[in-house]
């Protein structure tokens, strides 16, 4: 039995041995590696590669408006979805992409509601924070831990507003200012409209997200160009790091360090960075917008809706410095600026019509400066520059159509009265008295001449110490609001060591006093006596003169002998 068992298997071991040597040696281990190496397979013909993924978002391939114009420096291509550089000065674009598209701001809101708050606002003024002010936010978003009942100052509102994008204090500064946070987004609609913003909408103070609240890259530069313009908000966006001091509710200091890392101290820092705001939300992702100024040049730059702070920041620079190193600003006269009445009416000053040329027939009909500021490309002639004269009297100067300034104009009034001759005449003759007035009225024609005669740079440099002096008066001021107990040991202690000088002076004043007093009974005796001299004749004078030569001989001699007498007693 044993036997035919044996050669029952022996066709089976020598099946498996052929087998085991057709096959490669390597089959057996191919799945095991197919999980480390790629595999690569020759096209069928007739099919395609597979493309690999695209590395950058559909928005970077968004059109550039500025770099279809003829003439244009070429700007860079960014991921943002809608970006802009503007000159603060001209208002000329130098870079827009996607820039009348709405999107979410964020927190870059808060550069209108500083605005609107500094434009409606007492600086001084104290903010009493609500439970709705201090809870009605999204869980998570920033706040600067305000409590119900906590008070603080405007001032001191702004820099938890702007530095560290306080929504709590947003909406404080809503309620002091309005009322509420819907009256105060109508206000902000409000001041939109009228700096001529065409794609926003704001629904609340602090920028998180609702889909009635949008606006531009456009518009937000119109917003912070405004806001710019105002000094005590610049002096806020540029402040890189500030101390709010205790209040009544909160016993420590605050430590506020801005967001706006463009800064000079920031992590990003740009050169010649002066502010303003950044923001994000999931909605909106990262919003930027930062102003920097180098040679004179002031630029705004928008950046809305792209993926990464460091991303905003990279290409803030990038449109920054393209804007900065490819334009500059030139003036052109405005020709129309000169055109007059008569100009219109088409008199001349030659022959008999020349006694009607009055000053109301040299006036300007418009209004305005005759040299408008512009922002070309270096490589740009002025003279590729044209000027129209819209509807709405806005003077625009555009480079092969796109808009590089221009200038708001009035219309003088037209009413004037044409004089006869002699009317003519005595016209002149009253302005000449007009200029030689004298006394007061001279005067003040005087001090206006002479004030419209000052160089720019001085009445540019007045604000700054004017500006310098109200900012150290606000300190002063909340100083004392946030520390009236001390303020008042202070003021106690300075009067104590003012006391001694007070009483010097007191002192002193009183004996100056007597000796005016008694200076002024000498003149008086002196004059009374001048007055009878005059009143008298010569010989009175002699004969009184006689007596009182005749009166002091004998009081000599009365002295003398009295000297004598004493000396006989003596001896």
């Amino acid at each position: 039995m044993k036997k035919k068992g044996l050669v029952f298997l022996k066709p089976i071991l020598i099946l498996m041995l052929v087998v085991s040597m057709v096959l490669p040696a390597g089959t057996a281990m191919a799945s095991e590696e197919t999980d480390y190496e790629e595999s690569y397979e020759e096209p069928i013909e007739g099919e395609t590669e597979t493309e690999t993924e695209d590395p950058f978002p559909e928005s970077y391939y968004l059109p550039i408006e500025s770099n279809e114009v003829e003439g244009w420096p070429q700007g860079p291509q960014i991921e943002a979805e809608a970006a802009v550089v503007m000159d603060a000065d001209t208002g000329a674009f130098l870079y827009s992409k996607n820039m009348d598209a709405r999107e979410y701001p964020a927190s870059i809101t808060k550069i209108m509601t500083a605005l609107i708050a500094l434009e409606n606002g007492n600086l001084n003024s104290r903010i009493v924070f609500s439970e709705n002010a201090v809870y009605n936010l999204e869980e998570g978003s920033s706040h600067t831990g305000i409590q119900p009942g906590e008070e603080m100052t405007l001032r001191r509102a702004l820099y938890g507003l702007m530095l560290v994008s306080a929504n709590d204090v947003a909406n404080g500064i809503a309620e002091h200012i309005a009322g509420s946070n819907e009256a105060f987004a109508e206000l902000m609609n409000q001041k939109a409209a009228e700096l001529g913003c065409l794609n926003t909408h704001f629904t609340n103070p602090h920028g998180l997200q609702n889909e009635e609240h949008y606006t531009s890259a456009r518009d937000m530069a119109l917003i912070t160009q405004a806001a710019m313009e105002n000094r005590m908000f610049r002096r806020i966006v540029r402040t890189y790091s500030y101390t709010c001091p205790e209040t009544n509710m909160v016993d420590e200091k605050r430590y506020w360090i801005n967001h706006n890392n463009m800064l000079p101290e920031g992590e990003h820092p740009y050169e010649g960075c002066i502010g303003v705001k950044n923001g994000f939300t999931s909605d909106a992702l990262n919003t930027l917008v930062v102003a920097a100024r180098r040679d004179g040049r002031t630029l705004i730059s928008v950046i809305l809706r792209v993926n990464g702070a460091e991303k905003a920041y990279a290409e803030t620079a990038q449109i920054l410095d393209y804007a900065f190193e490819n334009f500059k600003n030139v003036t052109m006269e405005y020709n129309e600026a000169a055109i007059t009445r008569a100009d219109l009416l088409g008199m001349n000053t030659l022959g008999e019509s020349g006694v009607l040329n009055q000053g109301d027939l040299s006036a300007k009909v418009l209004e305005g400066e005759e040299e408008v500021l512009l922002t070309i490309p270096n490589s740009a002639d002025i003279s590729e520059v044209t000027g129209t004269l819209g509807s709405n009297l806005n003077l625009e100067y555009s480079y092969h159509g796109w808009r590089v300034g221009g200038e708001q104009l009035v219309v003088s009034s037209m009413d004037y009265t044409v004089p006869t001759p002699g009317e003519s005449e005595i016209a002149r003759l009253e302005s000449i008295q007009v200029e030689n007035k004298t006394g007061i009225e001279g005067i003040i024609q005087n001090v206006s001449n002479t004030a419209a005669k000052v160089p720019e740079y001085l009445t540019e440099e007045v604000p700054q110490w004017l500006g310098a002096v109200e900012n150290a008066w606000y300190d002063l001021m909340d100083f004392i609001y946030d520390n009236d107990i001390m303020a008042a040991v202070v003021c106690f202690i300075l009067i104590l060591l003012l006391l001694p000088f007070l009483c010097v002076a007191f002192v002193r004043n009183r004996k100056s006093q007597k000796i005016r007093k008694q200076r002024k009974r000498e003149r008086e005796e002196r004059i009374k006596r001048e007055e009878d001299i005059d009143r008298k004749s010569v010989t009175q004078i002699e004969l009184e003169l006689r007596e009182e030569l005749a009166k002091i001989s004998r009081e000599q001699a009365a002295n003398k002998q009295q000297e004598t007498e004493q000396k006989e007693t003596e001896q």
